[in-house]
């Protein structure tokens, strides 16, 4: 999973696609272990979220037999600043 752009209350993110001979009906994105949503592409954008503020995401495959794969290593995103906050302490 990488990091595609992020703002201040946004986060978009990408993924490789999981190879699997019944083929992937979707992922599933998680937010601080959460579940936020599906995907069938391996792109999602996150919004409404926090300016500064930290989150961890991961992903797993749904197979089109519904076998979950693991969950895929993490990724740690913190926000931008709120406009007008950059460099406050």
């Amino acid at each position: 999973m990488t990091l595609s752009s992020k703002s201040d209350t946004s986060v978009s993110l990408t993924w490789d696609a999981v190879s699997y001979d019944g083929g992937i009906k979707q992922y599933e994105v998680f937010r601080d272990r959460a579940s936020i949503g599906t995907r069938v592409g391996t792109n999602f954008a996150d919004s409404g979220l926090t300016a500064d503020t930290a989150y961890e995401y991961t992903v797993r495959a749904i197979s089109n037999d519904d076998l979950y794969s693991p969950e895929s290593d993490s990724l740690t995103v913190t926000t931008d600043p709120a406009p007008g906050n950059e460099g406050t302490t």
